[in-house]
């Protein structure tokens, strides 16, 4: 037994080299066949315990970090082959090279559009105006790790850095500077996606403009108007002024106001206003508190009546329907009492002498 013993150390140390390239070969032969699956059992048992009961986190987890790992594996089993023969500095110094990249790699592919939404806007990542933020946001990410990765890489081959970071610095400060207004309306974007004002779809009134947002990005928004001009405002007006958002309103308001002449009788103006308030409480529409038909001023030329009311109907064609159908009626009450409208009139008196 002693003298196998023997037997076998007299190889080892006559074939030491063989044995480490033999082994080192072994070594990148094993960890190239099975990296996929241990690239797979890890992820699987991290997905698990990070994402137990969210299948979708868990299956992005998988899929974005798969090949990055499979390839660490694979480099793994490289940097063991080449060590245990070489142990030079510079095989170690590969190595760290090699995980840097695939390290910025994963986190570039887990940094995913679709995954970011998953993680922090399940609420509403249908909404086209969230997901062109958050692509914008992943883009910037993106760059950073890059940006991050050039750097590392650069300081393990033994360069200064520091001229490199405030190159970067100087870089990013003149193009801040030169793109003020490109700034000022990303920064703006970003406000009306927290803030939320308004999302595609919905008729908005700002500066002197109303119509239907029909596209939202991270610059600027487009508005169709009613005469189906396409409006396209720059963000940091937009949250420079005032924004009503006509779609969200619970009601909307009904003032309307027309002139009798001044030979109609005060009983007929009060039939009037009482058969036009008979008729805004029953219809279903028009929101019964407040309604008020008042007799509103003694105008140069008439009698001026002010109807005063909420309709439940906030969508703009359908409203403008409805004030249609209550002028209509508001006519027909004043001719079935006999009354008559006035209009702007002049009478002139010629002096006998």
């Amino acid at each position: 037994m002693e003298n196998i013993i023997n037997t076998v150390e007299v190889f080892f140390n006559e074939n030491s080299n063989l044995i480490r390239i033999i082994g080192g070969i072994l070594l990148l032969i094993l960890f190239a066949v099975f990296k996929n699956k241990l690239s797979s059992g890890l992820l699987n048992f991290t997905s698990l315990l990070l994402f137990s009961k969210d299948n979708e986190k868990r299956e992005a987890l998988q899929k974005s970090l798969k090949k990055p790992l499979a390839a660490f594996f694979a480099l793994l089993g490289l940097f063991l082959c080449v060590y245990i023969n070489f142990t030079f500095n510079s095989v170690i110094k590969s190595f760290k090279i090699g995980v840097i990249l695939i390290v910025c790699w994963g986190l570039f592919n887990y940094l995913s559009d679709n995954l970011i939404l998953s993680l922090h806007f399940n609420d509403s990542q249908n909404e086209k105006i969230n997901t062109t933020a958050i692509k914008f946001i992943s883009t910037i990410i993106r760059v950073i790790i890059v940006v991050f990765a050039i750097v590392m890489v650069v300081s393990e081959l033994g360069y200064n850095i520091n001229g490199l970071i405030t190159g970067i610095g100087v870089g990013g400060l003149a193009i801040s500077l030169a793109a003020q207004d490109a700034v000022s309306n990303l920064i703006s974007g970003f406000i009306i996606v927290i803030e939320k004002p308004f999302k595609e779809g919905e008729y908005i009134e700002t500066k002197g403009i109303q119509g239907t947002v029909e596209e939202v990005s991270m610059r600027s928004t487009k508005i169709r108007t009613l005469d189906d001009s396409l409006v396209t405002i720059p963000n940091k007006s937009l949250t420079d002024d005032k924004i009503i958002n006509i779609t969200r309103m619970n009601k909307r308001l009904i003032d309307i106001e027309f002139g009798l002449v001044y030979s109609t009788k005060n009983e007929v103006m009060k039939k009037c206003q009482q058969d036009i308030k008979d008729y805004l409480l029953k219809d279903e529409s028009i929101i019964n508190s407040p309604i008020r038909v008042e007799f509103e001023k003694l105008d140069d030329c008439s009698l001026n009546l002010n109807v005063f009311c909420y309709t439940k109907i906030t969508d703009i064609h359908k409203y403008k329907t409805h004030i249609n159908d209550i002028n209509y009626q508001i006519k027909t009450i004043i001719e079935n009492n006999g009354a008559e409208f006035a209009f702007p009139s002049s009478s002139i008196y010629i002096e006998k002498k």
